[in-house]
């Protein structure tokens, strides 16, 4: 796993995003469509934060968005927030 990271205090906003190498060429032959639908499988909730779109929910109230997109051969997810904001978004992010 490799990680970047870039403060800048004078910004108003934090954000982060992560990278997973699986795209659609990885689907199981016969399962067209399945990294996408394994992308959208993430924002269903979890153990902590059950509610379905929660973490949409949760980064719109926070002066964001969350999105993600999957390509050939990686999906990529991401957020934008308040800077305020990022510990507690990305404590979500990572449950």
């Amino acid at each position: 796993l490799a990680c970047v990271l870039v403060s800048d205090e004078e910004s108003h906003s934090g954000a982060a995003a992560m990278c997973v190498n699986v795209g659609q060429l990885d689907d199981t032959p016969g399962v067209d469509g399945l990294a996408h639908f394994l992308e959208h499988m993430l924002f269903l909730g979890t153990e902590r934060y059950p509610e379905e779109s929660n973490f949409d929910q949760f980064c719109a109230s926070c002066a964001g968005y969350s999105n993600a997109w999957t390509s050939l051969d990686h999906t990529l997810y991401h957020f934008i927030v308040a800077h305020d904001k990022l510990k507690e978004t990305l404590d979500r992010f990572s449950s």
